[in-house]
């Protein structure tokens, strides 16, 4: 990738992660390997996002199978936080971890923001080597 559209996800990253309620960010494919974080020291990135990626693959196969339509969205509500695994286009996987009592009206629209942003980044440098060919 890029190191131009790499920095420019880290930039998507970091406006989402500025949202009080937002405690950590990252951008994963959805095989399971790592694009880019906004994660604090104690959090292992390619964990996370190997496991959001589970998550991402189950649910949507779920959804699949009860006839539910496409997959949007997953969020795992645990004791101490929220982690919401949204699907970001094709290939990617935007991972927000938001405190159990966020305002979640303006966590979503955010989210939804920021998959927008990083939809359209990652569709570009899909199609980057193709524009130098």
């Amino acid at each position: 990738m890029a190191a131009g559209i790499h920095g420019r996800l880290i930039a998507v990253l970091q406006e989402l992660r500025r949202i009080p309620d937002v405690l950590a960010v990252a951008l994963a494919r959805r095989d399971g390997l790592l694009i880019a974080h906004v994660l604090p020291k104690s959090m292992d990135p390619k964990r996370i996002a190997a496991m959001a990626a589970s998550i991402v693959g189950t649910s949507e196969m779920a959804a699949g199978e009860m006839g539910l339509g496409p997959f949007f969205q997953s969020i795992v509500d645990s004791g101490s936080a929220k982690m919401l695994a949204t699907g970001a286009g094709e290939e990617g996987i935007l991972i927000t971890i938001v405190r159990t009592d966020a305002n979640m009206g303006l966590v979503l629209l955010s989210v939804g923001k920021a998959v927008q942003a990083v939809s359209n980044l990652l569709e570009e440098a899909a199609v980057e080597p193709e524009a130098r060919a």
